[in-house]
């Protein structure tokens, strides 16, 4: 894994096994998720500012950026139709009226506690996944935030 990760990811993992109880088996899972997303994939799509966003779950599930949440080219390119948006930045109204948006209005910081959310983004993808529908989860930068709510969805 990259070395400039390595800190983020044994915080994530402690985090994982000591407040979510996650196995080691689950732990792995994700690690092998997270060498998959950072590998880097050629793609003729790729947007002059920026990757897509990682597919977590073929034709279901994506990670990305607020950039990826705000550009309505991409989202209709992808057939994304719901949106959880885990940042203190809300989105154009343009998005939200095209868009079924779970807004989470929280800030990227320590003192958040981010897991009393779980349930309801959970319960939000399941159903999304029950219709068959796309959705993009993402935050500011599509590091920490939005990657909680793609863990704890994965782990559930």
């Amino acid at each position: 894994m990259m070395g400039s990760n390595v800190w983020m990811i044994d915080k994530m993992e402690y985090y994982l096994t000591n407040d979510l109880e996650a196995t080691r088996e689950e732990i792995n899972y994700l690690k092998r998720l997270y060498t998959l997303k950072t590998n880097t994939r050629s793609d003729p799509r790729k947007r002059a500012s920026a990757f897509l966003p990682s597919t977590i779950i073929d034709d279901f599930l994506y990670h990305g950026d607020f950039d990826h949440a705000r550009n309505m080219n991409l989202l209709n390119e992808l057939a994304i139709k719901h949106i959880i948006s885990v940042c203190n930045i809300q989105l154009d109204k343009e998005i939200i009226d095209n868009f079924n948006v779970l807004w989470i209005n929280i800030d990227d910081t320590l003192s958040v506690i981010i897991r009393i959310h779980f349930d309801q983004t959970n319960q939000f993808l399941l159903s999304c996944k029950v219709k068959g529908e796309k959705v993009l989860v993402h935050c500011q930068m599509g590091i920490s935030r939005s990657s909680s709510i793609v863990l704890a969805y994965l782990i559930k």
